[in-house]
Formats: C-alpha cells, structure tokens, sequence
C-alpha cells in the first residue's frame, strides 16, 4: 500500500529523473542547444559554451549525455523487468 511519503517519494524520483533525461537528450543531441537551455533545468555547473560546445569537448559533452541516457534505461529497465 503506498502512504504519502511513498508517493512524495517516487514523484520527486520521477522529476529528477525527468531533468536528467531532457538534460541528457539535449546534450546528446547537439550541445549548443543545451546551452541554450533555461538556466533553472540545465545543469552545466562551471561547463560554459565557448569552450563545450565545439571540437572534442562536444564530443565529450554528447558521451556524457549518452552515458546518463544509457544509466536512465539501465535503471528504468531494473526497477521494471529485473524482479
């Protein structure tokens, strides 16, 4: 049976899970765009565009998207199917 904390729980899970996701979609797909994001949903900490958004550095920055997404599945993929 869930309580209200439970469901506080796993509505506060599915929102964070939910910035991760778009955050890494954005990264993955063209890390411009992130940038380009509202400062309150990407999370850059001290990452900034002159420097992130071309060359190997964007390379880098769409592998980190890639591997959040990849965890996301990883994680959704356990909680749903691995019981």
């Amino acid at each position: 049976m869930l309580n209200v904390r439970s469901i506080l729980g796993w509505g506060i899970a599915a929102v964070v899970a939910g910035v991760l996701f778009v955050n890494a979609a954005f990264m993955l797909a063209s890390p411009k765009a992130w940038f380009r994001l509202p400062g309150w949903l990407r999370a850059q900490g001290s990452l900034n565009e002159r420097t992130y958004a071309n060359g190997w550095a964007a390379i880098q920055l769409r592998l980190a998207g890639a591997l959040i997404l990849a965890v996301i599945a990883w994680v959704g993929y356990e909680m749903l199917f691995a019981r």
